[in-house]
């Protein structure tokens, strides 16, 4: 079994118009590779509750998520009564893998005040 690595966005406050954060993923690499994408929902300041995350036409994704060679992927959670959140992407320490965060209006404009591109993302140890 391949080592894992967690990348986290950090805390996000979410910015007004907001209405759903969005992960891209794309595996530029031969090989399928598993991934799992949480998003947790922060506003209580203590106790994060994990929030579904959705692929598609609104199908709740099974993770982890075969991603094939060669594709991308479009994840995205409903930040309805968030105010703060954060997202994790966890996967074998591939290279070939690049994730993108953003956050989206309800007329799918990106939300430029929650972009945190892959060089961004915190590696970070939660065993």
């Amino acid at each position: 079994m391949s080592e894992k690595v967690t990348l986290s966005t950090g805390v996000l406050r979410k910015e007004p118009g907001t209405v759903s954060a969005v992960v891209n993923l794309v595996n530029l690499d031969d090989n399928q590779h598993r991934v799992t994408v949480e998003v947790w929902n922060w506003s209580s300041y203590s106790n994060p509750v994990k929030l579904p995350v959705l692929i598609g036409n609104n199908i709740p994704v099974n993770f982890p998520y075969g991603l094939a060679p060669e594709n991308l992927a479009v994840m995205y959670t409903n930040l309805s009564g968030v105010l703060f959140y954060e997202i994790r992407i966890i996967h074998s320490k591939e290279k070939n893998i690049i994730t993108n965060c953003f956050g989206r209006s309800g007329t799918l404009v990106a939300q430029e005040g929650n972009t945190v591109l892959d060089h961004q993302l915190v590696k970070v140890d939660l065993d």
